[in-house]
């Protein structure tokens, strides 16, 4: 009788291990959805090879980066109409791995509505960060950040440059 009992508990398990997973599966290939669409090996617009292309995951994230030079605000768009939003970087370890991987990118942090109070693109404000020796230091009027393989650095949200979008695929 306990054998029974034993086999029902682990088939019950089991088929609660097939769902969870079936389940993980799906959200998945629904968070891949806002690349689905997008050849990461050419341009958008002119079809030419990009220097550094590719989805990368890391913890419970998946980054893609615009594949063009855009403003801040254009790059925070196209993160977004991607299902997405510009990275936002919560620990020294995210830090380590972005930094890794990209240089001279933006990021979603900007100081745009109060001269000197950070804000990541979700409206929480900066707790931490990485900055470069001297920066911030708001010359030429810079209001949102970038990456580099140093740090960060306060930067023109006019300049173009490519964005790093960051999409949560796991909760």
């Amino acid at each position: 009788m306990s054998d029974g009992i034993n086999e029902d508990v682990i088939r019950t398990v089991s088929e609660g291990m097939k769902t969870d997973r079936m389940e993980m599966t799906v959200e998945i290939y629904e968070s891949a959805d806002c690349v689905r669409d997008h050849d990461f090996r050419t341009e958008t617009n002119t079809h030419q090879p990009l220097q550094r292309t590719g989805v990368y995951i890391y913890q419970s994230s998946l980054y893609f980066i615009s594949s063009e030079k855009k403003t801040w605000t254009e790059s925070r768009r196209y993160c977004t109409e991607r299902g997405a939003d510009l990275i936002i970087i919560n620990d020294r370890e995210e830090h380590e791995f972005v930094r890794k991987h990209f240089d001279y990118f933006w990021i979603g942090l900007t100081d745009s509505d109060v001269e000197g109070r950070w804000k990541w693109v979700d409206g929480t404000n900066m707790t931490s960060g990485f900055w470069r020796s001297g920066e911030p230091n708001n010359y030429n009027d810079e209001d949102c950040a970038l990456i580099y393989s140093t740090g960060w650095n306060d930067y023109p949200c006019k300049e173009a440059l490519r964005g790093i979008c960051e999409k949560i695929i796991f909760k």
